[in-house]
C-alpha cells in the first residue's frame, strides 16, 4: 500500500505529487520511474490508454521540463461487438487496434517530433463496467491531543476490507486527511485531538486486467504498464483546472454506463455507477427509428422525429431514474453541488445537456436555479496540453494526461 510516508520519501522529487493528492498503490511503479528517471534525463514520453464499453483510445505524450503535456499521437477505435459477443470481447479487440496504431504510426511520429519513438511508460484508465469505486473514511479521536503519525495512520486504515479474489486492486488512495475539521496537506506531527482519512478504493476484474497488461506489456516491451480509475483521475484533475470551484459533481456518460463523482468542500464525497450510458440511448434510437420505418439519426440527434418520441423519452426516463437514485443518495448526507461538469463523447453532449437541463432531478436541489450543466470541450484542456503532430483534441486522453503529470512533477 502506498501511503502518505512512501509518498513524502519522494516529495523533493516530486513537488506536486504530496502537495495535492496521494496517488494509489498501483502508481508507485510508473510515478517512482519517472521520477528517479527524471534524474537522468531532462524529457519522458508515456503511452495512455483511456477504455471504455464504448471506445478505447490512445495517445502518445511527450513530457518536458519546464513545457506543456504534448500530445503528438492520438487515436480512439469504438467498440464493437459481434453478435452475442461479450463486451469484454470487442472491447479487448478494439485495444488491440489502438495499440497497433501507436506503434506502427504513432512511434514514427513522436520520433519525427522529438527525434526518439521510444515509450518509457504506460498509463491505463479502465472504466465501467470493469472498474469499481469506493470511498471510505477512518477516524481517529482522543479525549488528550495526540502527534498524528505514519503508525497511527496504517493503524486506522488497515482493517479495510481487501479486494475479492476475482478482483484486481487497481488504487488505494488516501484522497485527503482532516485533522480537527481541517484538511491539511502535511498532516504529520501536528498535534490534534481528532483526525480523520478518506480513502478511495479502486478493483478491476482480475481477468480483464490481466489480458489488458499482459497485451500491453508485450506491445510496449515494458513492465512499467499502470492501472487506474476515472474517480482518482478526474478529482485530481478537476480540482487543479477549477481552484475556485469546491462543490461540484463530475458525470461521465460513456458505454454502457453513468460515473458520477461528488466533490464538496473541495473533498471527494462520494462515487457512484448508474448502468445506463450513451449506448443504450444511441441504439434505443435506432431501434425507435426502425419500428417507426425512419431514418437511422440514433436518438442523440438534434433531427430527432416525433415519430418515436415516445420510445426515446422511455429510454430518457430510465437513465434519469437510475441518476435520480444517486443523486438523491447522495443528497440524504448533505446538499447536491449545483455546478456540474459533463464528460461524454462529441455526438452526446449537446443532447445529454438538454435531458439534464430540463428533467425532474432540478426537485432534488429544493430551489428553482436551474442547474449549471458544463460540457467538458477540448478547447477547456487546450491552454493546459498541447496536441502537435497527429494528435487531435480528446479530453479523456488529455484529462489522463494531466493526471500523470501530476505524478512526474516538473520532472
Amino acid at each position: 500500500m502506498l501511503l502518505q510516508r512512501e509518498l513524502h520519501s519522494i516529495h523533493p522529487i516530486c513537488p506536486n505529487l504530496f502537495r495535492t493528492f496521494s496517488f494509489p498503490n498501483n502508481l508507485l511503479g510508473i510515478l517512482s520511474a519517472m521520477s528517479l528517471f527524471s534524474l537522468k534525463k531532462k524529457a519522458l514520453s508515456v503511452a495512455l490508454l483511456d477504455i471504455s464499453s464504448s471506445s478505447v483510445g490512445g495517445a502518445l505524450v511527450y513530457y518536458r521540463k519546464h513545457s506543456l503535456p504534448t500530445l503528438y499521437f492520438s487515436v480512439r477505435v469504438p467498440v464493437e461487438l459481434y453478435e452475442g459477443e461479450m463486451l469484454s470481447a470487442g472491447m479487448l479487440r478494439a485495444l488491440s487496434v489502438v495499440e497497433r496504431m501507436l506503434v506502427e504510426e504513432g512511434g514514427p511520429t513522436l520520433r519525427r517530433e522529438v527525434g526518439s519513438g521510444h515509450i518509457d511508460s504506460v498509463l491505463v484508465s479502465v472504466g465501467a463496467p470493469w472498474q469499481d469505486t469506493d470511498i471510505t473514511s477512518r477516524s481517529i479521536q482522543k479525549s488528550q491531543a495526540f502527534t498524528f503519525t505514519h503508525a497511527a495512520m496504517e493503524s486506522a486504515i488497515q482493517d479495510i476490507e481487501p479486494a475479492s479474489e476475482d478482483r484486481l486492486e487497481s488504487g488505494r488512495t488516501i484522497i485527503a486527511t482532516i485533522l480537527n475539521g481541517y484538511e491539511t496537506q502535511n498532516p504529520f506531527g501536528k498535534r490534534v485531538n481528532r483526525a480523520e482519512m478518506i480513502v478511495l478504493s479502486s478493483t478491476i476484474e482480475k481477468a480483464i486486467a490481466k489480458e489488458i497488461l499482459t497485451s500491453l506489456r508485450k506491445t510496449f516491451h515494458t513492465h512499467d504498464v499502470t492501472l487506474t480509475a476515472f474517480a482518482p483521475a478526474a478529482y485530481s484533475v478537476f480540482r487543479d483546472l477549477y481552484p475556485h470551484q469546491k462543490d461540484f459533481i463530475v458525470l461521465d456518460v460513456s458505454g454502457t454506463a453513468t460515473d458520477a463523482a461528488f466533490v464538496k468542500r473541495g473533498l471527494l464525497a462520494g462515487v457512484r455507477t448508474v448502468p445506463h450510458g450513451t449506448h443504450e440511448l444511441l441504439e434505443g434510437g435506432k431501434r425507435a427509428a426502425h419500428a417507426h420505418s425512419l431514418p437511422s439519426v440514433g436518438m442523440i440527434d438534434p433531427l430527432r422525429n416525433t415519430a418515436f418520441e415516445a420510445r426515446t423519452d422511455e429510454l430518457e426516463k430510465t437513465w434519469l431514474l437510475g441518476l435520480r437514485e444517486v443523486f438523491t443518495e447522495f443528497s440524504g448526507k448533505q446538499a447536491l453541488p449545483r455546478m456540474l461538469f459533463l464528460l461524454a463523447d462529441e455526438n452526446a453532449r449537446g443532447f445529454l445537456k438538454h435531458v439534464l437541463e430540463k428533467s425532474e432531478l432540478r426537485s432534488l436541489w429544493l430551489s428553482d436555479e436551474p442547474l449549471s450543466v458544463v460540457p467538458l470541450l477540448p478547447s477547456h484542456i487546450a491552454p493546459y496540453v498541447k496536441t502537435r503532430g497527429l494528435a487531435e483534441g480528446d479530453v479523456y486522453l488529455a484529462l489522463l494526461a494531466l493526471y500523470c503529470k501530476k505524478g512526474i512533477g516538473n520532472l
